[in-house]
């Protein structure tokens, strides 16, 4: 009865080290993939553009990072289907890009994906962003979408609150009209320095259409957080002209700027110097 007892405990533990080993190899497997697959996709160009926003007076106050996808024709426009990037990838690709910015004590608002902000390279990613653009101040923004399901809220909490220790803000991006926007991120409210609500959600094609929240809405609810909020898809005089009657501070848009490339007027030296081009 002993032996028997033995060998079924010996027989699941060699199961479970199995069972082990495969879940570990696969996760290795496509972690890796993931990042070679796109590391070795050289017939994408990418680049990351920049964008300003100011205040209600027209005062420059930060740029954000936008990332482009060179076309055949020469143009650039916002990558298609691409896979995430691996932090790795986005460094080198802003390494560029911070060499040519202003040495102004303004913020740069860049974009990161949810996996980009719970893996384990972002310590080291909000460290080298801080000490590369100083004096600028570091953001780090976040797109959220409603139908996607975002896991380890444990591990994201903390990566954001240990940037937030060196000196990071955090800002969540293109929310709209919907309650789903608002409900999305009652989790990670304590986190958040900044709200940005795209006017683009905002404008109605019918004037019977419902909206779920409004404009005062996440004016009101910034307030009550303590939190910035910035209007963002200012195309035209009307929608600066509403910015203004709500009282919202903070603008992006057309209006003040389009996402242009920091480097088609600067360069780089061999001495490591910026010069005009």
């Amino acid at each position: 009865m002993l032996e028997t007892l033995k060998f079924w405990l010996l027989l699941a533990a060699i199961v479970m080290l199995v069972i082990s080993v495969l879940i570990i190899g696969i996760y290795f497997y496509h972690s890796r993939q993931r990042s070679n697959n796109y590391l070795g996709k050289e017939e994408f160009v990418l680049r990351y553009f920049i964008q300003p926003t100011v205040d209600d007076c027209g005062k420059l106050t930060g740029y954000e990072c936008l990332l482009r996808e060179q076309q055949p024709d020469g143009s650039w426009r916002l990558p298609q289907q691409l896979e995430t990037l691996p932090l790795q990838r986005v460094i080198f690709l802003l390494e560029s890009t911070f060499k040519v910015l202003p040495e102004e004590p303004i913020q740069l608002s860049i974009n990161l994906d949810y996996d980009q902000i719970i893996s384990p390279e972002f310590d080291y990613f909000v460290r080298w962003a801080i000490s590369k653009i100083s004096p600028m101040q570091l953001a780090v923004e976040l797109s959220l979408k409603p139908d996607q399901r975002y896991p380890y809220h444990t591990t994201f909490l903390r990566h954001i609150k240990t940037g937030q220790s060196y000196g990071m803000r955090f800002e969540v991006d293109n929310l709209g009209a919907e309650s789903a926007n608002m409900q999305m991120i009652n989790w990670m409210v304590g986190v958040i320095d900044t709200l940005k609500c795209s006017m683009r959600a905002f404008r109605k094609t019918d004037a019977n259409q419902w909206l779920d929240l409004n404009l005062q809405s996440w004016h009101r609810f910034a307030e009550e957080q303590h939190m910035q909020l910035v209007l963002t898809g200012i195309e035209n005089e009307a929608d600066e002209a509403l910015a203004s009657q709500l009282n919202i501070g903070l603008r992006q848009g057309y209006r003040f700027g389009r996402p242009s490339d920091p480097t088609k007027h600067k360069e780089v030296g061999q001495d490591g110097k910026v010069v005009e081009k």
